[in-house]
Parts: structure tokens; sequence; C-alpha cells
């Protein structure tokens, strides 16, 4: 039985005009964690977190909701499931999203509560505020950070959307998806088999 349904933010619910590759290169980040090098012991790098929040704004601004998530969302509901967002984006930028598409999650973490993937904290924290275990805890994302996080957490169903920039390299308890209205489909066959 499914109670508790994890989203990731850009890419997932929203659609994402990011270019990571680019974005981390022009913060002179190549191969590391973009929020744990600005955010590095404390200490808050607000140069590169200014360019950073420049291109997340620039997304924000031009993005739309993902064909079928309200529907997916309104079915999740019918069925009693908690619906969750977990974003390593900013407050400002989720709020705003939220609000003009009229999207609603029970509850909604941003990158302020430093709970980033691909660590699996903030799962285990939803998880545990939902009073949910593992078995009863779905994750919606479009990154290995997503999948990385859901296993870190023990999350064995993982739904991850299909995109040209990720590699299906590991399918082990992965499931990939085209879009929401085959997600649907899916959900339903492991709920009402």
């Amino acid at each position: 039985m499914i109670k508790l349904a994890i989203f990731d933010m850009d890419g997932t619910v929203f659609e994402n005009y990011l270019d990571w590759k680019n974005i981390k290169k022009n913060l002179g980040l190549d191969n590391k964690n973009i929020l744990k090098e600005i955010y590095h012991n404390n200490r808050i790098d607000y140069q590169r977190l200014h360019i950073l929040e420049q291109y997340e704004k620039e997304n924000t601004l031009k993005t739309k909701p993902i064909a079928g998530i309200k529907s997916f969302l309104d079915f999740l509901r019918s069925i009693s499931v908690t619906l969750a967002l977990t974003t390593n984006n900013n407050r400002e930028n989720t709020r705003y999203l939220l609000y003009k598409f009229q999207l609603d999650f029970d509850t909604v973490i941003t990158r302020e509560m430093k709970l980033w993937k691909p660590d699996p904290d903030a799962f285990l924290y939803l998880m545990d505020t939902h009073n949910c275990q593992a078995h009863e805890t779905i994750s919606i994302g479009d990154s290995h950070y997503d999948i990385e996080a859901s296993k870190n957490a023990e999350i064995a169903n993982i739904f991850i959307k299909n995109s040209n920039s990720l590699k299906i390299d590991d399918q082990n308890n992965v499931v990939y998806f085209n879009d929401y209205f085959e997600l649907k489909r899916i959900i339903q066959s492991k709920i009402f088999q």
C-alpha cells in the first residue's frame, strides 16, 4: 500500500531548462556538488549563490508543469496518498511555481532546510513526518540524485522520468516512465493487482 509519494521538482513536476554542465562550469565546480560547495562549512559563497539563483530564476520564469502532472496528483490524492515535494531549488522559486500553477503538496522541502539530494535526509525526514515506512513510499524524480537519495533511504519503488540526459545504467528497483499517463497505469497495476 502506498501512503507517501515524494516528488522532485525541476524536471519532474515542472519542465527543466537548466544546463547543469554549463552552470557547473560557470561556477568553477565541474565535478562537485553545487550546494555543498556554496554552503561549505556553514559559510555561504554568495557570489556563486547569486549566479546559481540567476540561472534558476530564468528557468522559473519560463517553465510550466509537465503534461499530466495535475491529473496524476489528483489521482494519488483520490487513493489517499500524501504528496511531498523535495527540491534543491530555493523557497522563492518553489512557492512562485506552486502558486502560479495551483499545485498543492502536503509538505514542501526546499534547499534552505539543507536536506539536499543525493543525501537521503529529505526522504527520511518526510517518511518520519508522515509516519510512513520505506515500503509504503514511492519516489518520483528525473535524475541520478533522485535515484541515489531514494536508494539511500531504502525506498524500493523509484520512478524516474525518461530524459535524454539520464543514462539508464541502474534499473534495480527503478522504473522509468515517459509521461504521467503511463506512470498512472504503472501505479494502478502495482496497487490493484
